[in-house]
């Protein structure tokens, strides 16, 4: 249960959390309660994203009985599990690369135990915020799936950005910074690094993360 608490006390007490992870690397129950935080708001933004499937099937030609895409909505629900541990291990390789790297002895179950609760902004407070945003504009804006991530930071300055552009803008936002903070908190407190090299090694990390928005963004339309 300390575990899980920490997605909380992680947002306000960072040290102490990565102390405990230092000691003993948590990442099964803080993952299954982000997933299931992520779950609960995809079904909550379900209308949203059938919306937004409509949408992109109108504006495209597609075979006379093609199956109607957004029946296949809920799947994608379920998949977020999936996609999180994905994003994790991906976000752990590199983490644990620039740890090396910069002179620390990288370890990777602890370090996918910062990437994991390091996360707890970008991926709770952010689809929090986003969902309470989707329902301001309402259902009838969704154009694309692209939507359902509401402007929220430097996508801001430039509305109409698509592609990767459109991205790695996305990519940049508050949220998403507070996260580099934790991450350079989290590699600073388990694996000993200067303030300068953690918050080095938390920044290129941030910038890969981004530039991988931005190649996920070149899928959506």
């Amino acid at each position: 249960m300390e575990a899980l608490a920490d997605l909380v006390k992680v947002l306000f007490d960072p040290a102490a959390v990565f102390a405990r992870v230092k000691e003993k690397p948590s990442f099964l129950i803080p993952f299954l309660g982000l997933a299931v935080v992520q779950i609960v708001l995809g079904i909550i933004n379900l209308p949203f994203l059938k919306a937004a499937l409509h949408a992109q099937m109108a504006s495209r030609q597609l075979p006379a009985g093609a199956p109607d895409p957004s029946n296949f909505a809920i799947i994608g629900v379920i998949a977020v599990p999936i996609v999180l541990v994905i994003i994790f291990l991906i976000s752990t390789l590199i983490l644990w690369i620039l740890v090396s790297v910069f002179g620390g002895d990288g370890k990777f179950a602890t370090l996918l135990s910062v990437v994991t609760y390091a996360s707890v902004p970008a991926v709770i407070l952010l689809s929090i915020i986003g969902a309470v945003v989707l329902r301001m504009k309402g259902v009838e804006a969704m154009a694309s799936p692209a939507d359902l991530q509401p402007a929220l930071g430097v996508d801001l300055l430039m509305p109409g950005a698509k592609g990767f552009v459109g991205g790695l803008l996305k990519a940049i936002n508050p949220f998403s910074i507070w996260a580099l903070v934790l991450t350079a908190i989290g590699v600073q407190v388990t694996h000993g690094l200067s303030k300068g090299s953690a918050y080095a090694v938390a920044t290129i990390h941030f910038l890969f993360g981004a530039m991988l928005a931005g190649v996920g963004g070149m899928f959506q339309r």
